[in-house]
């Protein structure tokens, strides 16, 4: 586990891995396509309590069984355009909140993260680094494999953020203060993110 500037409390107690943050936190979890991001949020967050957790994928599974006729390259500008919206909107209110996003968009790095500033809202990352290959097996698993080219897009970018995020995550995305870089090993040993003050 790689952690980064000023990191949430971070303990290891007989194998278990919790990641902390301070109450009103945004947490985003980044990863190129397949890197397990929404696997992870739905382990960690099975009852997600006072934590509101946001995942385009969730939105997208409400929306097929009424939409599953129509291809999803026609619908999918609509399912992103709603998703950002709704990110926008929690960001805008108070308590825990964790984003799911690939984050290598340019341009939706920057809406977090200004919205997260105009809100004057502590901004954490967690950057989930996975191989291309890796990735790739884990969208044939989900069976919602990316187009060929969109994928070079997000491997192409992944390591430049990466590396944006080691040196210092206010780079990678406006206004964060720490990156926790999670290989697959770590994620999957993850045992929770919490929010609150940080334990003795």
């Amino acid at each position: 586990m790689t952690v980064l500037l000023m990191p949430p409390s971070a303990r290891q107690n007989l194998g278990t891995t919790e990641l902390r943050y301070p109450e009103n936190s945004i947490v985003v979890v980044a990863g190129i396509p397949g890197a397990g991001k929404s696997t992870l949020l739905r382990r960690l967050f099975r009852d997600p309590g006072t934590v509101r957790v946001l995942d385009s994928e969730r939105l997208r599974d409400r929306w097929m069984p009424v939409l599953r006729p129509i291809p999803y390259a026609v619908w999918r500008p609509l399912v992103h355009l709603t998703y950002y919206l709704l990110v926008l909107r929690a960001i805008r209110t108070q308590g825990p909140l964790v984003i799911h996003d690939c984050a290598t968009r340019p341009w939706a790095r920057h809406l977090i993260g200004r919205a997260a500033q105009r809100s004057n809202r502590p901004l954490h990352l967690i950057l989930l680094d996975v191989p291309p290959a890796v990735a790739r097996l884990g969208q044939h698993a989900r069976a919602r494999v990316v187009h060929p080219a969109s994928m070079t897009t997000h491997t192409r970018r992944w390591p430049t953020l990466r590396d944006l995020a080691a040196a210092d995550p206010s780079q990678a995305v406006p206004g964060a203060t720490t990156a926790t870089i999670l290989n697959r090993t770590e994620a999957n040993h993850l045992a929770a993110i919490t929010f609150g003050p940080h334990p003795n």
